[in-house]
């Protein structure tokens, strides 16, 4: 039987880290590495320049975790109506197309080869 995951200890120390965003997400060998970044101003305030805010490095298996908890906080925005996706737009139903007289071609058919055992 599987262990269940145990819950973290509170660390009060623990950093903080803010991002604005993720600026790269790679999967090297078995580790999945997301790279955040944080905007922050140049001299005359109206520019702002992407840094390095911080690096998380997780297993593969840590890391579908992440993926699946945010889905689950993603979900729970749109039902709160915080988000709305952009596809939603996509899915409206559209004008119906004028219909056209020609056919769409039929895919050709893949043949089965067979192969012979050489004794």
């Amino acid at each position: 039987m599987a262990k269940k995951p145990t819950v973290p200890t509170a660390n009060p120390i623990a950093p903080e880290i803010y991002a604005d965003r993720a600026s790269a997400v790679a999967l090297r060998g078995n580790v999945a590495r997301i790279t955040l970044a944080s905007e922050r101003s140049v001299e005359d305030n109206a520019v702002t320049d992407a840094v390095v805010a911080g690096h998380i490095a997780l297993s593969v298996r840590g890391f579908l975790h992440l993926y699946a908890q945010m889905q689950s906080v993603v979900t729970q925005m749109e039902a709160s109506g915080l988000i709305k996706r952009p596809d939603a737009e996509a899915k409206k139903p559209a004008k119906p197309a004028a219909k056209t007289a020609s056919k769409t071609p039929k895919k050709p058919t893949r043949r089965r080869t067979t192969q012979t055992k050489k004794t």
